[in-house]
């Protein structure tokens, strides 16, 4: 074979090289966005707008397949607005798998009605349904954005007074040790009178 024909042949060989490896590419991007597809498509969502006694624009988004994130954001007039995310287990709750348009539509009614949104952790956005259901059903707080919900004022003249003394021999221990734990609960009562 003459240098000429081998040249050719080796040209040949590269070029369908980089033709199966563009179709191998190709094939691949395809597998993807079609197990993309098949996972956006198990992923629901639902959502809201309500409009707050203190004329907040608000809005929620539940997004998820088992664990649901639940984002509510909300614009009070001229001010900053403030956001936060929720997360519950609808499944857990034997109702929602027999009516989850009606837990929905129950999760809807308890957001516009919390009192303290995005601010207090212990309260849940609960659906009626599930009033028997494992906590995890309902939605509890789990991250506040920077910008924090308005608060109720308290008028300035007003003065806490600490009633009570707060233990902090558990404290102490843990940081402490046993033996020092009596000195540290000591420095701590100092440093920290009360809960005010």
């Amino acid at each position: 074979m003459s240098l000429r024909g081998t040249v050719v042949l080796l040209l040949l060989l590269c070029l369908s090289q980089l033709i199966f490896a563009a179709d191998s590419i190709r094939e691949a991007r395809r597998k993807g966005k079609r197990l993309e597809s098949r996972a956006d498509k198990n992923i629901s969502v639902h959502k809201g707008k309500f409009t707050t006694k203190d004329k907040a624009q608000c809005s929620w988004v539940a997004r998820g397949e088992h664990n649901y994130t639940m984002t509510v954001t909300c614009k009070p007039g001229n001010e900053d607005g403030f956001s936060c995310k929720y997360t519950a287990k609808p499944a857990t709750c034997t109702e929602y798998g027999s009516n989850p348009k009606g837990y929905w539509k129950q999760i809807a009614r308890s957001v516009k009605k919390q009192k303290k949104l995005c601010a207090d952790a212990r309260a849940l956005i609960r659906a009626g349904m599930c009033k028997r259901a494992p906590l995890a059903a309902h939605f509890k707080l789990t991250e506040m954005s920077q910008e924090k919900p308005p608060t109720e004022k308290t008028p300035t003249s007003t003065k806490l007074q600490c009633t009570e003394r707060t233990d902090h021999s558990e404290v102490a221990k843990e940081m402490c040790g046993d033996s020092w734990a009596s000195l540290c609960a000591f420095v701590f009562t100092i440093v920290q009178s009360g809960d005010c």
